[in-house]
């Protein structure tokens, strides 16, 4: 039986959000693997691409990065047939982005950062993944 795989990769440029955010994940069983630049992320989707690395179930994805538009790399994740699957949640603290973006480009779920909790993004993250089970660990 294949192991089911609670590999998250969150993209985030801030350390101290994303420190956060891998204790937090970590505590609930998660792999998590992180990314602080666009740049960073995009060659872990490269790594995935190749086959070098393996699927998260979901991409946290900060809108805002230093190197690059949180969009564009949304349409990286999205536009290549290994990785369209590949769930993505935008995070950010603005309260809407990309209305034009087409169906198939478009986030599963847009986290407006101020409004959530990590536990809340834990808890949406297992609603999408199916995975009621995942608790914290003591």
């Amino acid at each position: 039986m294949e192991k089911e795989t609670k590999k998250i990769l969150i993209v985030e440029d801030d350390t101290a959000i994303l420190d956060i955010y891998k204790t937090v994940f970590g505590k609930f069983g998660f792999e998590v693997e992180s990314a602080s630049s666009g740049k960073e992320a995009l060659s872990i989707i490269e790594g995935i691409k190749k086959g070098e690395s393996e699927k998260p179930v979901i991409v946290l994805l900060d809108l805002i990065l230093p190197d690059m538009d949180g969009i564009d790399l949304l349409k990286a994740i999205k536009s290549n047939d290994v990785t369209k699957n590949i769930k993505v949640f935008i995070m950010t603290n603005k309260e809407s982005i990309g209305s034009e973006l087409p169906e198939d480009m478009k986030p599963d779920e847009f986290i407006v950062k101020a409004n959530v909790t990590p536990i809340d993004i834990v808890e949406l993250v297992k609603k999408h993944i199916g995975n009621k089970i995942l608790n914290p660990k003591p």
